[in-house]
């Protein structure tokens, strides 16, 4: 019966051959073939192209409290507040006062225990007054629990404007980034960070430099304010707050 087997496998092989010459080439039109992106498809194209949050031709005012992140010696604390005037969509001007807090920072307090370095007898910064430029870079909006909807605004901001220490003030400029949260239309959380430029005097004076022995060192004179020295001093300050649009 091997000749039987034999016949059966040949039949089978012909089977297979004819099935594979027959099999057809299917093509499809190139729209309807899988891309390596897609743009998305929402439901209400409307609302996501329009703006929930206008604010050419209108004010804002905000309140904030900051923290000089690079500042050793005296109090890091300030409060300030600010208005702008957007001009369009994508800039804004205003003005920027900041009120520092007095004092000295806790490694200040520590070097006067441990060396007897009475910093509070240097110049320290008091207020910030400057005008400040917004460009608005990016709007956009945000929603985490698909319930509402954030919508955010990140900037970037240059001021120019004057620091005044106790004895002196010196010009200052200061870039800087921000972004803001809208939690409605006229609530708004601001955030932002600037790196402050200016000339300012240096904190430590040894009694040696001075002709009447005057220095920062306990049990020493008072020194007068022009016996520090200057020098260009970058201070990163970190504002948060709240803004107001009407």
């Amino acid at each position: 019966m091997n000749w039987v087997k034999l016949a059966v496998l040949v039949a089978l092989a012909c089977i297979l051959a004819t099935q594979a010459q027959a099999a057809e080439v299917i093509s499809l039109p190139e729209d309807e073939l899988a891309k390596e992106s897609v743009l998305p498809i929402f439901n209400h194209p409307v609302s996501v192209k329009n703006r929930n949050i206008v604010t050419s031709g209108k004010i804002d005012l905000n309140l904030f409290y900051g923290l000089a992140l690079s500042e050793p010696i005296y109090n890091v604390n300030r409060f300030g507040l600010s208005g702008y005037y957007h001009t369009s969509e994508n800039h804004a001007f205003g003005l920027l006062y900041a009120k520092n807090s007095g004092g000295l920072s806790q490694y200040a307090n520590q070097l006067d225990k441990q060396f007897n370095l009475d910093f509070s007898r240097a110049p320290s910064l008091d207020q910030t007054l400057m005008g400040d430029w917004n460009w608005k870079m990016f709007y956009g909006k945000m929603s985490i629990t698909k319930e509402t909807v954030v919508n955010l605004s990140l900037y970037s901001t240059l001021g120019l404007g004057m620091v005044q220490y106790s004895h002196k003030s010196y010009p200052v400029l200061a870039p800087g980034l921000g972004q803001k949260f809208y939690f409605t239309k006229n609530l708004a959380l601001r955030l932002d960070f600037r790196l402050f430029a200016n000339m300012a005097p240096i904190p430590f004076l040894d009694s040696s430099q001075t002709s009447d022995g005057s220095g920062i060192s306990n049990g020493k004179p008072v020194p007068a304010a022009d016996k520090f020295k200057e020098r260009l001093t970058y201070t990163t300050v970190l504002d948060a707050g709240l803004t107001w649009l009407f």
